[in-house]
């Protein structure tokens, strides 16, 4: 595609240059990694405008740069170098990316799944439904990006304009024909997914989270119910009936256009009756729009049926038979690092358990969740992570002090913040007749909580999940939660 021809799909303003009738070869955000053909996106950063870079972008072979009309002023551009200025960086950048790889989420039946808690159970759970109809389903996620014969690590919930248009076009030109997004309130508020329209969003919950980067919790809420404005949502939305947030998000929306879900609400669209909760999974009847089918859930806990409900509320509306969801979901594998059992062998008489639970409501939900099956103690190691939200570090110490027979408190990803005021800030909120356990190491306070544990007892180790990794300061090592709770109960 000649410059020219993409400027005009975008609308955006055609200055008097030779580059217009060059071809394009690929969009570029980093000014370092521009190459010959390339049109360079200066995009607005925290502490400086990548816009400012334009002349390291255009001397690496890059034949335009589009930038803030502030990074011009820093940066003035030379007659001879084709820079096009635009106020509204954020949506240029997506209309570029959308158009220069010709609109692929319209190839797509797109679901969106926004929400605190549940996402990526949710999403796995949609894309488990659609493969097992043998529909083509590409995902995007907190874990990774992947479809069949293409699996990537990810390294955000949703991937930036650019890189996000071009892995779903990787995904049309490998032949999928529906594509499962999670959709954090970052991208969402950055305008990542512009450009893209979604045939059914879902909205799981809203708890306290990512307060360091919105302002306070009704920002949080206008970023994550953008995806069930007129500008994504093409289909319909399935929202939660339990959650205070999602009934806000209801009232807002046309009747026709959203399904409800709740565990035990009967005014629900799909709920869930006669539930019988066992230690392997629960049991029971679902109620949907196109019918009631008991059903068999190898998953464990109250908050996993509503993930469940909404995923079955997705498949329903994208034309998926009821009967085979119901006889497909007692084989679902799980996901890795959510509510994930680690077992060394068969005579381990202890539960242990690593899950991604990080903020109050999630690490709520994972005790009492766990609490069925757990015959003796119930052993909860937690931190919190540095350079995020404080606040919910006191709430979750109480919640572990409350919910827990013994709470240990560890280092998360403390980052570039001092470990030891996190752990503070954590146990501040545990109650002083409660006397948690408090080692700095994490690896050390997994030893010491499976060393300590009875037969019977269960050791839930929260807060990093599917993560390998641990940040201390800016350096990132390999850690994985489940590789030390292995070693530790080999030296039980």
């Amino acid at each position: 595609m000649k410059l020219r021809e993409l400027l005009a799909k975008v609308n955006l303003q055609q200055p008097e240059h030779d580059a217009l009738d060059l071809e394009v070869n690929r969009v570029c955000t980093n000014s370092h990694a521009c190459q010959q053909g390339d049109i360079f996106i200066g995009m607005p950063g925290t502490r400086v405008d990548g816009g400012e870079f334009w002349s390291s972008a255009t001397n690496q072979g890059a034949i335009a740069a589009i930038i803030t009309p502030a990074a011009a002023q820093k940066q003035p551009p030379t007659r001879d170098a084709c820079v096009i200025q635009t106020d509204d960086m954020v949506a240029t950048c997506s209309a570029i990316a959308s158009a220069f790889y010709d609109y692929p989420s319209q190839k797509l039946s797109m679901v969106g799944v926004t929400g605190t808690n549940g996402k990526t159970t949710t999403s796995h759970l949609i894309e488990y439904f659609l493969l097992q109809a043998q529909h083509p389903t590409a995902m995007l996620g907190t874990l990774y990006t992947r479809w069949q014969g293409y699996s990537q690590t990810a390294s955000h919930t949703t991937p930036f304009a650019v890189e996000l248009q071009s892995q779903l076009t990787d995904a049309v030109k490998a032949g999928n024909k529906y594509a499962v997004m999670e959709v954090s309130s970052h991208a969402l508020a950055q305008g990542r997914v512009k450009g893209c329209g979604f045939e059914v969003g879902v909205f799981t919950n809203l708890t306290q989270d990512h307060l360091d980067y919105h302002q306070d919790m009704e920002d949080y809420f206008q970023a994550k119910s953008l995806l069930f404005s007129p500008e994504y949502l093409q289909g319909r939305a399935i929202i939660n009936l339990d959650d205070d947030y999602g009934k806000r998000l209801i009232a807002q929306l046309d009747a026709g256009q959203v399904w409800t879900y709740s565990v035990d609400d009967r005014n629900a669209d799909l709920y869930t009756s006669n539930l019988d909760y066992q230690p392997t999974g629960v049991s029971g009847m679902l109620h949907t729009p196109q019918g009631e089918i008991a059903f068999n859930s190898p998953l464990v806990g109250q908050f996993n049926l509503a993930n469940l409900l909404a995923a079955v509320g997705a498949g329903l509306h994208l034309g998926l038979d009821l009967k085979l969801i119901a006889d497909r979901l007692p084989s679902f594998a799980g996901v890795p690092g959510r509510m994930e059992r680690v077992q060394l062998d068969s005579n381990q008489d202890i539960n242990v358990i690593v899950d991604y639970a990080h903020t109050p409501d999630s690490l709520e939900n994972l005790l009492k969740a766990a609490r069925p099956f757990i015959t003796g103690k119930m052993i909860c190691v937690f931190g919190c992570g540095g350079d995020r939200d404080r606040t919910k570090r006191p709430l979750m110490g109480k919640i572990a002090a409350q919910l827990a027979d013994l709470a240990v408190v560890t280092s998360d990803n403390p980052r570039t913040e001092n470990p030891e005021q996190i752990l503070k800030d954590v146990v501040a909120g545990i109650p002083d007749h409660v006397k948690p356990l408090v080692i700095g190491d994490r690896s050390t306070a997994i030893a010491t909580a499976i060393k300590n544990a009875q037969p019977g007892d269960g050791v839930l180790i929260a807060g990093k999940g599917h993560e390998d990794y641990q940040i201390l300061g800016t350096e990132k090592i390999h850690f994985d939660d489940r590789e030390q709770a292995r070693i530790a109960l080999g030296d039980r």
